[in-house]
Formats: C-alpha cells, structure tokens, sequence
C-alpha cells in the first residue's frame, strides 16, 4: 500500500504564517484575542490555514488520555431528503458504530452541489478526526488531497475514480443483486418486463438497472423498457404515477421492477386498481428489502440493500484510517442478497 501523506499539522500552519502553535490554535478556536493579537495576524493565521488545507482535529487530545474521537458526516442530500432509508438508515449504523466505541458523530450541512458553502472552513471548525462522505466522491478525492482521514460510503460506480490507496470506501453489490432478480423472472417465464426507477442526471438508466436489463439481452431476450420518474422518486405516489403510466403505454406487461419499496407500495396500488392480480398477472419486484416488504399484501419480492451494515463498516474504516491502520483505505463492498416472497411467485419468506 502506498503511504498515505503526512498530514498537515498546527507547526506547519504556524510556520508559515510566523507565529506560535499556540497562537495557531486559539485564533483558530476563535480565541485569538486571549493573546492580544492584531486582526492582521490573526488573518495571516487564517489565511495559512486555508493555503495549507489544514483540518485541525481532535486526535491529539485522544492520544494523551480521551480515546473519543469525532467522527465527521456529510451528505449530497438536500434536507428534504434526509429521512429517505439511503441516507437514514446509513447515519442509524453509523452512529450505532460510533457509539460503539465512545465516539461523537457531529453532522456537517449537506453539500448538495459544489460551492454550496465554505466546506473546507466549516470542516476546519468543525474539529472532526475524520470525514464519512455519503454519495459525494469529488469531495473525498478532495479530502485525500487536504490530507484529511475520509471513507466514502455510497455508489459503487463512484468508488472507482477515488485514490483507494489513501480512501476508504464502503459501497454495494448493487448490480449483482439486480441480476439475481432479472434471472429470477426469466427462469419464471417472464419477457415483458418495465423498470419503474430512476436515472442517471443524462437520462440513462443507474447502473443496477443496466446490470438487470443485460441479463435480458445477453439471454436473446428482449430489453426491459424503462420509465423514468424523476429526480428523488422515492415515495408510493412516484410508484403509483409510474406504473399507470407503463400499464398505458405496454399492457401487455407481465413483470415490473420498482427502483425502491416505497415505490413498488404505490406500484402494487395502481396494479390492483387496475384489475391485475400480483403474480399471477404480473410479477412485482422491489429494491432495499426495508421491514414493510414482508408485511404487504402479497409479500413483496426485494432485493436486500445492506444499507445499515453500511454504516458500521464506514466507522469501522475510519478510525482504522485515523489509527493509521491498512484496514483504513481500500475498498469494501457489500453483498445483496435477493429476497423472493409471493409477489414474485415465490414462497412466503420470513422477515429475519
């Protein structure tokens, strides 16, 4: 593995800007005037501070007697979207694996796109000993070059650009899971099949449902077709409005995928409203396996999403990364698992 940068340290802030660690940390701690020192130089400590991408942080303290760290969180997600189970259930493995180890979680404001605020000054601030970074690889790879301990934990896709010599990253095996369903409905007869779920900001399907569709193709089947709801279509009114639209345009639809459950909840609504019977006229599959799946009517057909094992591992990482560990960089995915119920024509499964 390579060796990971020395970080920037108080010294080399302090040197730069000709003055004492001491100074260094109370200006920076917005105790600057203790010391009676000019705005001038407090500035130029300031000014040092940014040139030099230093990210002050705790873990000294740690190493002379408080083994708590501050483990930092920041997410592209807007606000809004917040109680979604991508995100949610993440920060709830998260913070069940900081508290763990007697370590403070501190959530940072979203970055929801690139120059949305300061972020190398609220991170500066923020006194954190090391950043998760969920769904945001331009600000870990930035991050890794502010020297800075950081796990990406998100889309696997995504990992791939990142210096996973320096990183962390914790993604899923979302593809697999997707092609595990797609074999799944061919192995029970079924050909004409919808996608119900989002797309990339080009307008291409996301890379789990490429996976899904190619197992069609590469088996001489046709392509499943694809309805795009929109950006941030998570709720059973985006399943719904889509699947009326896909009964519209391709009656003759006998298996349809929902891009998430909540979807496939309103998906299964319009089904039924419709007079089809779920399986026997057309097949319902979900992604995320979230505890309602077992509870519809029929038991839904999902693909298991470890999103809360996300979490824990993303911890797990970092204070490795933080301890200088080689279990802290590299690359860990994450299993899926195809959950087959009734909606599918599979067997009642058990919610474990």
């Amino acid at each position: 593995m390579t060796a990971r940068a020395r970080a920037v340290s108080r010294a080399d802030v302090a040197k730069l800007a000709g003055v004492s660690p001491t100074a260094v940390s109370l200006v920076l701690n917005g105790r600057g005037d203790e010391l009676r020192l000019s705005k001038e130089i407090q500035e130029r400590i300031r000014d040092a501070a940014e040139k030099l991408r230093y990210v002050p942080n705790s873990a000294a303290r740690a190493m002379v007697g408080r083994r708590h760290l501050t483990v930092g969180v920041v997410t592209r997600h807007p606000p809004s979207k917040l109680r979604l189970p991508i995100f949610e259930d993440v920060m709830v493995g998260v913070v069940e694996g900081a508290t763990q180890r007697q370590h403070t979680v501190k959530f940072l404001p979203p970055v929801v796109e690139p120059g949305s605020y300061d972020v190398f000054g609220v991170l500066r601030d923020a006194q954190v000993d090391g950043i998760l970074v969920h769904n945001l690889d331009w600000l870990a790879r930035q991050l890794a070059d502010w020297r800075t301990p950081v796990v990406y934990v998100g889309l696997g896709e995504e990992s791939r650009e990142l210096p996973l010599d320096q990183v962390g990253a914790v993604t899923t095996d979302e593809c697999g899971g997707m092609r595990e369903a797609a074999k799944h409905l061919i192995d029970s007869g079924h050909t004409s099949v919808v996608m119900v779920a989002g797309a990339t900001p080009e307008g291409e399907p996301l890379p789990r449902l490429r996976a899904f569709s190619e197992e069609f193709t590469s088996r001489g089947l046709e392509a499943p077709r694809h309805i795009d709801p929109g950006e941030w279509t998570w709720t059973p009114e985006d399943g719904y409005r889509a699947t009326k639209e896909a009964l519209e345009r391709w009656p003759d639809v006998t298996a349809l995928h929902a891009g998430n459950d909540w979807m496939a909840v309103g998906a299964m609504h319009a089904l039924q409203e419709s007079g089809r019977r779920i399986p026997d006229d057309v097949a319902l599959v979900g992604f995320g396996d979230f505890p309602i799946c077992a509870y519809l009517t029929p038991p839904l057909t999902s693909v298991r999403w470890p999103l809360h094992e996300h979490g824990v591992r993303a911890v797990s990482m970092l204070v490795a990364q933080i301890n200088g560990s080689d279990d802290g960089v590299g690359d860990v995915v994450l299993p899926t698992e195809l959950v087959i119920r009734e909606s599918s024509g599979g067997a009642s499964h058990p919610q474990e």
